[in-house]
């Protein structure tokens, strides 16, 4: 993930497809399609840890998630996952896809990517048609999404947190600085990641000189951190899909342990009654941070954004 070169891009990319039902199979990888998906995108599988609802792997460039109804797959650096699109659909019955999202931040050095937002929306729509959105201000950290929506009926309960980080605190990015020859599991245990979801089995990876990532899982649920801690542009990423009353204290966490000067949420949930009141969890401003940019967005595809910019308090 991380290599020599000190404009190392942080800021992931993330496609997720969602089925109307299970498609029995789709998990299997002895022929090698998840190897070949990962490549499409250009990027490489390090590790794979499974359960009785998910496969997750770690890439090189940052993870991907399998379920029977679902993947997942979020790349960083200068990745093109748009790319990796044609060779899922080698896998994926599309008659059966309810649900496609494309997402990415903006990039802190964009002229070192292979498109813009703007090529991976024509790219998509080779495949998916659909509308495309900028979530947050033109002029500060914002988040670009695309979707395409197939679905008759409304999405059942599901949710997203992700807490995106930029300027980290010099503890976490020490840590993370793999010259200093920790291993993945001491990363996790000094940097605090690893009491985050305590019941989860994780899987974690060093990369050389820099960078870590982990992915966690459990049930159906997982949670996925990626930390790019060069000087020159630090940046850690924080997603997981489980379920909570209070989302207040997740981000708590997550904030303390990485201390970032500046870190953008994005809560994407259902729009049933339930999940819908989460959102209000997510609204206060963190301790030491003031709010910057508050938007809540509600999609025809069934499903409400909030997205917040915090900036620690001078």
């Amino acid at each position: 993930m991380h290599t020599q070169a000190t404009q190392f891009e942080g800021p992931e990319k993330k496609l997720e497809i969602i089925l109307f039902s299970p498609q029995p199979g789709l998990r299997a990888g002895s022929d090698g399609r998840w190897e070949r998906v990962a490549r499409a995108g250009r990027a490489e599988i390090i590790s794979k840890k499974s359960n009785d609802y998910l496969d997750a792997y770690i890439l090189s460039e940052s993870s991907l998630f399998v379920w029977e109804d679902r993947i997942l797959m979020i790349t960083c650096g200068q990745t093109n996952l748009i790319n990796a699109v044609p060779e899922i659909l080698k896998i994926v019955n599309k008659q059966k896809v309810a649900l496609v999202f494309y997402e990415r931040k903006n990039f802190m050095f964009p002229q070192m990517q292979p498109a813009d937002f703007e090529d991976d929306v024509a790219g998509m729509e080779r495949h998916f048609p659909g509308k495309s959105y900028r979530l947050g201000p033109a002029n500060h950290d914002h988040v670009y999404v695309f979707y395409s929506s197939h679905a008759k009926t409304a999405a059942s309960q599901d949710a997203t947190l992700q807490v995106l980080m930029h300027d980290l605190g010099p503890s976490i990015s020490e840590i993370c600085m793999t010259d200093n020859r920790r291993s993945a599991s001491q990363v996790l245990k000094q940097s605090g990641l690893n009491r985050i979801f305590t019941q989860m089995d994780t899987d974690s990876h060093v990369f050389h000189p820099c960078g870590f990532s982990m992915n966690g899982i459990d049930s159906i649920n997982y949670f996925t951190v990626h930390v790019t801690p060069q000087p020159e542009g630090s940046y850690a990423s924080f997603e997981t899909n489980v379920i909570k009353n209070d989302y207040s204290g997740i981000v708590a966490d997550v904030v303390y342990i990485f201390k970032p000067e500046r870190f953008s949420l994005v809560l994407t949930t259902s729009m049933d009654a339930q999940c819908l009141r989460l959102h209000s969890t997510v609204n206060a401003a963190a301790a030491g941070y003031n709010v910057t940019e508050k938007s809540f967005y509600e999609f025809d595809c069934g499903y409400a954004v909030t997205f917040l910019n915090y900036v620690i308090k001078c």
